[in-house]
C-alpha cells in the first residue's frame, strides 16, 4: 500500500505557493504544452504514471554517451524515439512519483549522476542524469507547464506565467504577498516559485539567491528586508541591477512578472525570519523592514 503513496521531490529554492497534489484535472490551473496535450501520459499521479515540471533543455541529455552512463549498449534511452525524449523526458523539479516509480528512478538517477557529471561537469548534470534514469527504467512522464515560475522570460508553454499575467497588474504585488500569509490566498497560482534567476525592478528592488547573507539574516538584532510597495509593477520601466548597474528597459508585462517575483521572494524570506525571532529572540528582536539587498552588495548595509 505504501509503494503507491505519492513522492514530491522540490528544490531547496522553491517556495509552496499552494498545495500540490496528485490531481491536475483543472483545466483553469493546470497548462500542459499544445502537443503534450495530444500525448498526454495522465492527468492524475498513480503507479507507472510520473509527472513532473517541463523544462527548456529538451533532449540535450541523449548528446551524451549513455553507453557508457547506463553501462549498457541498448538502454531505452538510447532506443526510443527523438519524439519521445523531448515529450516525456525534460524533467524537472518538483517531481511526482509513487514510492515504488521514485524508488526505481532513484537506484539508477544516483549511479548516474557521477558519470553524468563526467562528461558534463555543470549545473544541469543531475537532472540530466534524472531524464536519463527515468528513460531507462521507461517510465514517461506527464510534463505540466504550470508547476513553477521561475525564469521572468519564459513563455507560457514553459512556465505558469499565464496564471500571473491573468492578475490585474494593480494587485500583482499584494496577491503576491498574500500568497505567503495563512491560511494562504487564494489566487490561481502555479505550485511553486523558483528563486533561481536575478529580478529586479527600478535600481532599489533586486533579488539574487547567492547574495542573500546567510551567516546572519536571521540573527535576533538584524531588521527584515524592505517589501517593494504594492503598486511596484506600475512604477518602474526598467531595471539597474548590481553590480554593473547598467540602466535596461522593462516593458509591463516583463515589469508585471519581475513584481511578482519580488513580492513573494521578499515577503516569504520575512514571514521565515519572523517565525524565527518570535520563537527565539524575546525582546532583542528586531522586526523593521529596512534591510536591503542592494545596500549589503554596495557594503552600506
Amino acid at each position: 500500500q505504501v509503494q503507491d503513496d505519492i513522492v514530491i521531490l522540490i528544490d531547496p529554492d522553491m517556495g509552496l505557493m499552494r498545495p500540490i497534489t496528485r490531481d491536475f484535472t483543472h483545466d483553469e490551473q493546470t497548462i500542459i504544452g499544445k502537443k503534450r496535450q495530444q500525448h498526454l501520459v495522465t492527468r492524475i499521479v498513480g503507479p507507472g504514471k510520473p509527472l513532473a515540471q517541463a523544462y527548456g533543455f529538451g533532449a540535450q541529455w541523449a548528446r551524451l554517451n549513455l553507453t557508457e552512463i547506463t553501462s549498457t549498449p541498448d538502454s531505452p534511452a538510447m532506443t526510443m524515439p527523438q519524439e519521445d525524449r523531448f515529450l516525456y523526458y525534460p524533467i524537472g523539479p518538483p517531481y511526482l512519483a509513487t514510492v515504488a516509480d521514485m524508488y526505481r528512478i532513484a537506484q539508477h538517477w544516483t549511479k548516474f549522476v557521477p558519470k553524468v557529471y563526467e562528461q558534463y561537469p555543470h549545473l544541469l548534470a543531475e537532472m540530466f542524469a534524472a531524464c536519463i534514469a527515468a528513460a531507462h527504467v521507461e517510465l514517461p512522464h506527464q510534463l505540466i507547464s504550470s508547476l513553477m515560475v521561475s525564469d521572468t522570460t519564459a513563455g507560457v508553454e514553459l512556465e505558469g506565467w499565464s496564471l500571473i499575467d491573468s492578475i490585474p497588474d494593480d494587485q500583482v504585488c499584494s496577491s503576491a504577498k498574500s500568497i505567503v500569509a495563512y491560511p494562504p490566498s487564494t489566487v490561481n497560482v502555479p505550485q511553486v516559485v523558483h528563486m533561481c534567476q536575478r529580478y529586479g525592478l527600478g535600481s532599489d528592488w533586486f533579488f539574487t539567491k547567492h547574495k542573500i547573507p546567510a551567516d546572519n539574516v536571521y540573527d535576533c538584532e538584524q531588521p527584515l528586508f524592505a517589501e517593494p510597495p504594492d503598486p511596484v509593477a506600475t512604477l518602474f520601466d526598467f531595471k539597474q541591477l548590481p553590480p554593473a548597474f547598467e540602466r535596461k528597459p522593462v516593458d509591463p508585462k516583463a515589469a508585471k512578472r519581475m513584481a511578482f517575483m519580488l513580492c513573494y521572494i521578499y515577503r516569504l524570506l520575512n514571514e521565515a525570519a519572523t517565525f524565527y525571532k518570535k520563537s527565539s529572540c524575546g525582546s532583542a528582536a528586531n522586526y523593521a523592514k529596512t534591510r536591503s539587498l542592494v545596500g549589503i552588495m554596495a557594503g552600506k548595509e
